[in-house]
C-alpha cells in the first residue's frame, strides 16, 4: 500500500501553474495551452473538443482525473508534457470533482453567463496570475469569472485554492463548514459573494489567519476534511493533551522547531534508560490526541492533532516521526514561572496546559466547538449495523421506536454512541416526528409490492397522441442516490418499511440483497436510468424495518435475507401504562398467555403489547371491547391461544 504523504500535491500544483504561468505571456496562449491538454487528456475528454483552453479549466479538468485507475497514467503525462520536477501526488484530499461535474468554464465551448451574454475570457487568465502571486485581485474580474454559466462559488474557490492552496480556500462541497463556528454554515456567506464579489470570501480568508496562526491554509482545508471524513480517513478530536519539546534529543543538542514545522511532524530521540530503551511512553497516544509543542521550559511553539504516531508499534528508532496535523505554529514566550522540565513525549502536566491555554486561547475554543460538533456528527463507518429490523407482537411500539431511531439519526443530537449502542442502553425519548426531517420517510409494504414500486420502474405516459415509457427511480433508489451526494454524506438517511415482512422481500430487493451487506459497492440494475444501470447503497443510508411476530407471513423472510438485517425485538412493558385499571387489565391479559397460548406459538410473539392499554378510563372500556377483545378471539380462531380462554376472555371488565 502506498504511503500518503501529506499535502504532496501542493508542490505538484505549484509546479504546474508555474508553467502555465509562463505560458500566459506568450501570444495564442489558449491554444498553446491546448496543445498541452492534448498530450494529456484522453479523446473523450471534453476539454480538448475545442482548441483552446482557459487555465481554471485545464486545472479543475485535472483535478477531476483522481481515481486509482486515472492518476497515474494523467499526473504522469502532465509531468511528461510540462517538464515538471514534483512528482504524481499521494495526498489526493484537495477538491477533487466527481465524474459527473461540468469542470470547464466554458459551456458549448462559449464563454458566456447565464443570460447568455458574452464573457471575456482574458478575464480568467487575469484572476490566474492574481491568484497564484495572491496579489491585486481585482473585484471586477472575480464576479466576471464567477458569472460564468456553470460555475457559481464551490466551483471557482476550489481552482483558486488548487492554484494557490496556500492563500485560498475551497468552499467545497465534501463539506458545508469551514472548522470555526462562524463559519458553521457556508450558505450565507455564499450569498453574500455572490452579491458583492471578493470582499465576503477574502474576510473568511482573514478570519481562517487568525483562527489557525502561522498555518496554511492548505493545513486548514486537510484539517477540515479530515474532521468530517465518512469513512477511514475520520480524525477524531481526543481530549487527551501531550506535551514534546522540540529540543529532540536533550536541551543541549540543538532545537528542531524548523524542522517540525517543515516536515508537519514531531519526534522525540533521548534520553534512554540502561537498558537503550526509551524510558517515557512513546506508544500509549495515538491517531485524535492533541500534542502541545514546547522550546524549553519558556518558550511554547504551537499545537497539532496526530495524525500517525510512527512509534506504534514498535516503541523509538531513530527515523520515527508523529504526524501531526497544525492548529497553530506560533512561537511565544510563556508567563514568568518556567514549565518544568518534561523529557521526551508524555502527557501534558496540568501547568503546562494552563501555560498554552494563556498563549493559545482561540486554539483551545475551537478545539472544544470540533469536539462538540463531532459528538453530534455521526461516523457511518463505525454503525456496522445498518440494516435493522424491530421485532415484536402487536401494540409494543415497533413503529414509534423506528421513528425515534430515524429522528436520533437525522438530528444534532449527542452521536457519541453507535446505533446499535443507542438501541441497547434505549435513549430514545419523546414523540418522534419526521414529517419535516427531508431525510428520513417512511414507507409501508403489502402483498403486492413490487420491485418496480421500491426500486427501479417504468412508469407510462401520454405526449399527444403517443405513449412515453420512461424509467423512474423509485424510494429507494431516489434516497441512495441523494445520500451518495459528496455533500451529503456526513449526514443520515433513514428509510422506515413498516410492515416489512408483509412484501415477498426476495421479489422486492432483487439484486439489491447483495448491496445491502456490500456498501459502497455497485450492483446492476434491472432497469437503466439516466445512462447508468447500476445503483450503490451508500453508508450513510440506514433501513430501518418493523416486523410484527405474530403474522403468519414472517416466514416469507428467507435466510439470506435475515442474514443482512439485524433483528432487535421491542418488548411490551408494562412500565409505559400509567393508569392503574389499564394496568390492572393488563396483568390479567398476560395471565391468559401464560397459561393457555398453545404449544406452536412463543408467548412473546403473539402477547398484545402496551400500546393496546395506554389512556384514561374513560378510553379503556371501548380499546377492550374494540380492540383487545377482537385480537384474542382472533387469536383463538388461528389456535395461537387455547379455546378454553374463550369464557375468560368473554368475561374480561375493564
Amino acid at each position: 500500500m502506498l504511503e500518503i504523504k501529506y499535502y504532496d500535491w501542493v508542490p505538484f500544483f505549484k509546479d504546474l501553474c508555474q508553467k502555465i504561468l509562463e505560458i500566459s505571456s506568450s501570444e495564442n496562449r489558449d491554444y498553446k495551452l491546448y496543445l498541452k491538454a492534448l498530450e494529456i487528456f484522453a479523446e473523450t475528454d471534453a476539454i480538448i473538443k475545442f482548441q483552446y483552453i482557459d487555465p481554471f479549466s485545464f486545472i479543475y479538468a485535472l483535478a477531476q482525473k483522481n481515481t486509482i485507475n486515472q492518476l497515474n497514467p494523467y499526473y504522469s503525462r502532465t509531468i511528461s508534457a510540462f517538464g515538471l520536477t514534483a512528482s504524481v501526488p499521494t495526498d489526493l484530499i484537495f477538491p477533487t470533482p466527481i465524474p459527473q461535474t461540468k469542470t470547464l468554464f466554458y459551456a458549448r465551448g462559449e464563454y458566456i453567463d447565464n443570460a447568455g451574454n458574452p464573457i471575456d475570457k482574458n478575464k480568467l487568465w487575469n484572476l490566474f496570475e492574481a491568484v497564484f502571486f495572491n496579489r491585486n485581485i481585482d473585484n471586477d474580474d472575480f464576479r466576471t469569472v464567477l458569472s460564468i454559466k456553470n460555475v457559481g462559488v464551490v466551483k471557482l474557490t476550489q481552482t483558486m485554492f488548487l492554484i494557490n492552496p496556500e492563500d485560498f480556500i475551497p468552499f467545497d462541497t465534501q463539506m458545508n463548514s469551514l472548522p470555526i463556528m462562524e463559519l458553521e454554515n457556508l450558505q450565507p456567506v455564499i450569498s453574500e459573494i455572490m452579491v458583492s464579489g471578493y470582499g465576503p470570501y477574502k474576510k473568511v480568508i482573514e478570519l481562517l489567519y487568525d483562527s489557525f496562526p502561522g498555518c496554511k491554509l492548505y493545513e486548514v482545508n486537510l484539517l477540515n476534511a479530515l474532521i468530517n471524513s465518512p469513512d477511514h480517513f475520520y480524525l477524531p478530536i481526543s481530549s487527551t493533551y501531550l506535551q514534546i519539546s522540540s529540543n529532540a534529543n536533550g536541551r543541549d543538542e540543538g532545537d528542531y522547531y524548523e524542522q517540525f514545522k517543515q516536515n508537519n511532524a514531531v519526534w522525540t530521540g533521548g534520553p534512554a534508560g540502561e537498558t537503550g530503551a526509551q524510558v517515557y511512553n512513546l506508544t500509549g497516544f495515538d491517531r485524535g490526541d492533541v500534542v502541545l509543542i514546547r522550546r524549553g521550559t519558556k518558550r511554547l511553539g504551537g499545537i497539532g492533532i496526530i495524525l500517525q504516531n510512527g512509534y506504534i508499534p514498535n516503541g523509538f528508532h531513530e527515523d520515527a516521526e508523529i504526524k501531526i496535523v497544525w492548529l497553530v505554529k506560533l512561537d511565544r514566550k510563556s508567563n514568568d514561572q518556567p514549565l518544568g522540565q518534561r523529557i521526551g513525549f508524555a502527557e501534558a502536566s496540568d501547568l503546562t496546559f494552563f501555560r498554552f491555554q494563556e498563549q493559545y486561547g482561540r486554539t483551545f475554543n475551537i478545539l472544544d466547538y470540533l469536539r462538540n460538533k463531532q459528538r453530534t456528527m455521526i461516523n457511518h463507518t463505525l454503525n456496522t449495523h445498518k440494516n435493522i429490523i424491530l421485532t415484536g407482537p402487536p401494540g409494543t411500539g415497533k413503529t414509534r421506536k423506528a421513528l425515534q431511531i430515524a429522528q436520533w439519526l437525522t438530528t444534532g443530537t449527542d452521536h457519541s454512541l453507535t446505533l446499535m449502542d443507542a438501541i441497547d442502553k434505549n435513549i430514545f425519548q419523546g414523540e418522534p416526528n419526521i414529517e419535516d426531517i427531508h431525510e428520513a420517510e417512511l414507507i409501508q409494504f403489502h402483498p403486492s409490492y413490487s420491485y418496480e414500486d421500491f426500486v427501479r420502474g417504468i412508469s407510462t405516459t401520454t405526449e399527444g397522441e403517443h405513449l412515453v415509457y420512461k424509467v423512474e427511480n423509485k424510494c429507494l433508489a431516489r434516497m441512495a442516490l441523494e445520500a451518495s451526494l459528496p455533500e451529503n454524506l456526513h449526514k443520515a438517511y433513514v428509510l422506515i418499511i413498516d410492515e416489512i415482512n408483509r412484501a415477498n422481500l426476495s421479489t422486492v430487493l432483487g439484486e439489491l440483497i447483495y448491496a445491502l451487506e456490500y456498501r459502497g459497492k455497485a450492483v446492476h440494475t434491472l432497469y437503466s436510468f439516466e445512462g447508468s444501470d447500476t445503483l450503490v447503497l451508500p453508508d450513510n443510508l440506514y433501513i430501518i424495518g418493523t416486523m410484527n411476530t405474530a403474522d403468519r407471513s414472517v416466514g416469507h423472510i428467507d435466510y439470506a435475507i435475515r442474514r443482512r438485517f439485524s433483528f432487535v425485538p421491542v418488548p411490551s412493558d408494562i412500565s409505559a401504562i400509567k393508569n392503574a385499571k389499564a394496568q390492572a387489565l393488563y396483568k390479567k391479559i398476560s395471565d391468559i398467555f401464560d397459561t393457555y397460548i398453545t404449544s406452536d406459538f412463543n408467548k412473546d410473539d403473539v402477547k398484545i403489547g402496551h400500546s393496546y392499554f395506554l389512556g384514561d378510563d374513560s378510553s379503556l372500556a371501548y380499546k377492550l371491547k374494540y380492540d383487545i377483545r377482537p385480537i384474542l378471539y382472533e387469536y383463538l380462531r388461528d389456535g395461537v391461544l387455547m379455546d378454553t380462554a374463550r369464557q375468560i376472555i368473554k368475561d374480561l371488565h375493564e
